[in-house]
Parts: structure tokens; sequence; C-alpha cells
């Protein structure tokens, strides 16, 4: 029984190491700038926990959200077909791509002023159009430095990604502190986030220039409708995938502002972000690097499954310590880091359980990379569609009760259904005799 012990222990640390060799830089220049920017935003937290209300958090929580349920369908509506495509391929589809890409981010733009005006008469907050027309405004930006963060993902310069993403966190977290302190209220929340997007387009564009034989013109000659096509058959599902992703993480926020008010909200997003934070940024990275880790696949399938487990061991050994850490800490360091006020609300039981949601959560991301490097963006699309209206149903019941019954609810559908989900995605793509394309989407 002693041996049986050891070995299985061998194995599973084996397991392990084979992931992290395998993300290996990826994840760890991903990784590391993502722990390292939430450790400052936490600090940033803190000024903002002690300096504003809740009712601020949740207007903040309506302006952001509904930026990223936009901004999640345009991030990969070209990028992801591109990263797949051999370099003749790839070529051809460049210019294309980038004309997608502008006509996109206007569309969103223009959707979130359009959004604006009837959000901020249902929650009877005028004072919400403002700060939606200025974090729309990132959308006109973004188109500038897509390209080229195409061609670092591409070529899986995950240390140039992370340093983007690390000095966007860092100045974010400058900031958000800083116009805090002086009393710009939300304000200090919502325009560091625009401005930042320079930060990303500088990091991405510096030293690396587009390929010589791609058009740095961008003129109307270039547009290939064929092409452009082409790209929308494959982005157009991913990007409904992302989209009903996004939903399912965020139909907690819009199901809590709906029923229980803007003020209730404030303190869920608060406990929500201090809880999962660091977790999440960290599996945000491992879904960028695990989609360009699986995309530079051997011909052999057992090679992808053997990918697939070990890099799931990996991000599992990092975030589970982190998480179990978190909640057996939460009573305590809650209230002295962030302030008394907070015990006077839910904010600690929700921290909590919205803290073990998370041991589940990293294996939602990879069956969701995994069905969609092998072509499956349909049926990746499916169970996000059925995984949302199940949590909009269980949510708006637990809502009839109380917060902390929200945060219950939201835990125990995750540990629930991610797991399963996963399996069915393992099943799917190493146990089906289906023909998976590398190409397309997969029949």
């Amino acid at each position: 029984m002693k041996n049986w012990h050891v070995n299985k222990l061998y194995q599973s640390s084996q397991l392990i190491n084979q992931g992290f060799a395998g993300l290996g830089k990826s994840m760890m220049w991903l990784g590391s700038a993502q722990f390292s920017g939430r450790m400052i935003r936490l600090v940033s937290s803190v000024i903002l926990a002690r300096l504003l209300m809740p009712e601020i958090f949740g207007q903040a929580a309506i302006v952001l959200t509904l930026f990223e349920l936009i901004c999640t369908a345009t991030r990969r509506i070209t990028s992801a077909a591109l990263i797949r495509m051999d370099d003749q391929t790839f070529s051809d589809h460049f210019n294309s791509a980038n004309w997608v890409n502008i006509i996109v981010c206007i569309i969103a733009f223009l959707l979130m002023v359009a959004i604006s005006f009837p959000l901020a008469n249902y929650y009877q907050s005028p004072q919400l159009v403002m700060p939606i027309v200025l974090m729309a405004t990132s959308f006109l930006f973004l188109p500038m430095g897509m390209q080229y963060a195409t061609l670092n993902l591409r070529r899986n310069n995950m240390r140039i990604v992370g340093r983007a993403n690390l000095w966007q966190t860092l100045i974010d977290a400058f900031l958000t502190a800083t116009l805090a302190l002086l009393g710009f209220g939300i304000w200090a929340i919502i325009l560091p986030k625009v401005l930042v997007i320079f930060i990303w387009i500088a990091i991405h564009r510096y030293q690396n220039p587009l390929p010589q034989t791609l058009s740095t013109s961008n003129t109307f000659r270039d547009i290939n409708l064929v092409k452009i096509t082409s790209l929308l058959a494959f982005g157009i599902p991913v990007s409904l995938s992302d989209l009903t992703t996004t939903l399912r993480q965020n139909i907690d926020y819009l199901l809590i502002g709906f029923f229980m008010g803007v003020e209730t909200l404030g303190v869920y997003f608060f406990a929500y972000n201090i809880s999962l934070g660091i977790s999440l940024g960290l599996i945000q990275s491992f879904g960028t690097a695990f989609y360009s880790h699986l995309c530079q696949r051997s011909s052999l399938q057992r090679d992808l499954c053997a990918k697939y487990l070990s890099s799931i061991a990996a991000i599992m050994a990092i975030t589970i310590p982190i998480i179990l850490l978190q909640s057996l800490l939460s009573h305590w360091y809650v209230p002295m880091v962030y302030g008394d006020k907070w015990l006077a609300t839910d904010a600690v039981s929700v921290f909590l359980f919205l803290c073990l949601s998370g041991l589940a959560r990293p294996l939602g991301e990879a069956a969701s990379q995994l069905l969609l490097v092998n072509g499956l963006s349909q049926v990746n699309l499916k169970i996000n569609l059925l995984l949302t209206a199940l949590y909009a149903v269980v949510i708006s019941i637990a809502c009839q009760y109380s917060l902390v019954a929200v945060a219950q609810t939201v835990m125990v559908t995750y540990l629930i259904t991610l797991p399963l989900v996963s399996i069915y995605s393992y099943q799917r793509v190493f146990k089906s005799t289906l023909q998976l394309s590398p190409v397309g989407e997969s029949s």
C-alpha cells in the first residue's frame, strides 16, 4: 500500500513537472507578470476600500462588466484564426484581418455608447453615462495594437505579452490609487483603464515590425471579402464562445445588480476582486499560454493529450495552494487590510465562498481552449450557453435570499459543473472517433 502511494505521488509530481516544462517560459512570464501585477493591485484595492463606498464599487462594476462583455467579443475575432494558420496563409490574411479589427472595434464603440443611456435610466444613475462613454473610447485605440499583439502570440513571445500585462496593471494600480486619494471617485477606477491601453499598444509595437511581405499601407484595396469571410467563419464562433464564457463569469454581477441593487453589487464586486483577483489573473495567463502551446501541436494525438493533462496539473499545482491559503486566512486579513466597515456587510463570507469557487475554474478554462484548438468552437459555444442558462437560473433564485446565498450557489455550481465539462471535453477530443480539423471548424 505504501509503495502504491509513493508511486502515485511520483506520477503526480512527474505530470506537474512536465506541465511546467511544456508551458515553460510562456507560463512563467505571464504568470509572474500577473502575480506581480495583482499584488500591486492589492495595494491599490486597500486604498480604494478605505476611500470609496460600496455604491461607487457598484457603479464601477456596471461599467467594467459592460466593457468586458463587449470587448470579449472583439478580442480574438481575428487572432484565434491567425495564430493557427501556416505562414503563407497567415501572410495572405493579415491585412484583411486588420480591417476586420478596425470595423469590429468601431461597432463595439457605438454599441457601448448606445447601451449607456438605457442602462443609466434603468439604474436611475445618469452619472453612469459619461464613465461608460469614456470606457468605450478604448475600442477606438485597440486596433493600433491588435496586429502586433497577434504577432507576439503567434511567435509565442509570452515575455512581451506578460510585460504588456504587467506594466498595464502596475500603471493602472498606481493611477487608480493616486486619483482615489485626490478624490476622483468612480473616475479613479475608469480613467486609468483607458490610459493604460496606450501602454499595451506601445509594448506590443516596440521592436516588433510587421513582416516585410505584409503591406503597412492598409488601404481599401487590401480588403479581400473572401479572406474576411474565411477569418470570420472561424473568428465569430470563437468570439461567441469567449462572449458566453465571459457572460457566464459575469452573470452574477448582472443578476445581483438587477435583483439586489447597486450598493449590494458593490459589496459583491469588492469581495469578488479581492478573493479571485490573483487566481483569475493566473488562470487567464494560463489560458493565453495554453492556446498557443497547444497550437504548436505535434502530429501525434497522444502528445497533445500529454500536453493537456500535464498543463492542467501545473496550473492546479499553482492555484490550489493560493486559494486554500486565502480561504483559511479570510476572516483575519479581510477586515484588517481593508477596514472594519466591510465587517458590517457580508463581504467576508462572500469572499470565502468565491475564493473556493476558484478551485474548479482552471478546468473550465483548459477545456474551453482544448475545444477551440481542435476546431470545436461550436461545441464550446453550446456548453457555455448551457452553463450560462443554468447559472442564471440558480443565481436568480439565490438572489431572493441573500448575498451569501449567491456566493454559496456560485461555489457549488462551479465545483460541480466545471469538472464535468473538463471530463466531457477530454472524452470528445481524445476518445472520439470524429476527425478533428487542425485548421478550421471540425464537423
